[in-house]
């Protein structure tokens, strides 16, 4: 699994959701036009996908790693277009993707709401595979914008607020899915806490966190050795949350927490628990 990171391994699962289903989806096709420009590690990715032999390697892997993260996946961008899609009906007139990585939401809801704007944030290089991916599928998408930042430091926004299509005093939908849990605490919450101090009522945040267990931010499934494979990637999880301490972690970065998935959902459980999925709106009066 060398020169492969997690983002190519959740636009990897996209792909073979995509196929599974007989009809690729265009979230799987910009997925797959993204891992087509990622190097040997997303070439060989799409090679297993492709192939029967191939898939069947990569549910062994994933058994041996973390059994039903694929599942995961695909239930949280599930619960997250949904929930995307009501706050873009009710008030959004704008959205904004931190860390969005190859996922291809901000462009379904760019083509879905047709008066959003759409602004996804990210590593320089991360934006410009997307981007040419975007281009080969001839993905026509004049209201998406991506914006090249380190969301590591401390004016990682300033890209977004210095954007002329952004309007801070306009509703906006911030989408944090898969992020959190690479920030140190104190960067976390600053992220979030900005947002809030710069973002008029009626915002919305969708994000994720990793549950804590036996004080290590962790999936309740995952092996010992993931860990370590996180870390030669560069990517450890260095932050999680307990169940009972969301609420007064989102009040202190300024947010209400307003809805919370369930991972038992008998209707609709997750596959791998250890990720919380929650909905959280700007608080009246945001942090100083």
């Amino acid at each position: 699994m060398n020169g492969v990171s997690t983002a190519m391994l959740v636009a990897a699962a996209s792909v073979r959701d995509g196929r599974e289903r007989g009809e690729p989806s265009a979230q799987a096709q910009l997925a797959r036009a993204c891992l087509e420009r990622c190097g040997a590690g997303g070439r060989g990715l799409l090679r297993l996908v492709d192939h029967a032999l191939g898939r069947s390697c990569l549910s062994a892997l994933e058994a041996l790693a973390l059994p039903g993260l694929r599942g995961h996946y695909a239930w949280r961008k599930r619960r997250i277009a949904q929930w995307a899609d009501r706050a873009c009906a009710d008030a959004a007139a704008q959205a904004v993707l931190i860390g969005a990585g190859y996922d291809g939401l901000g462009y379904g809801l760019a083509q879905r709401h047709p008066r959003l704007r759409v602004f996804e944030l990210d590593r320089a290089d991360t934006v410009a595979v997307k981007r040419e991916a975007l281009r080969s599928v001839r993905a026509h998408a004049p209201r998406l914008r991506l914006l090249a930042t380190d969301l590591q430091r401390d004016e990682a926004l300033g890209e977004l607020f210095a954007d002329p299509g952004f309007d801070p005093v306009r509703p906006t939908l911030c989408v944090a899915e898969g992020l959190l849990m690479y920030l140190p605490p104190a960067r976390a919450q600053r992220l979030l806490g900005e947002l809030a101090r710069r973002l008029p009522p009626c915002s919305v945040l969708l994000a994720t966190a990793m549950e804590l267990r036996r004080g290590r931010a962790r999936f309740r499934r995952e092996r010992p050795w993931v860990r370590a494979w996180l870390r030669r990637r560069g990517e450890p999880f260095r932050w999680g949350c307990e169940r009972d301490a969301i609420g007064a972690w989102l009040g202190a970065c300024g947010w209400t927490l307003h809805a919370l998935a369930e991972p038992e959902d008998s209707d609709d459980p997750d596959p791998s628990p250890g990720e919380w999925l929650f909905m959280a709106e700007r608080a009246t009066s945001p942090p100083r």
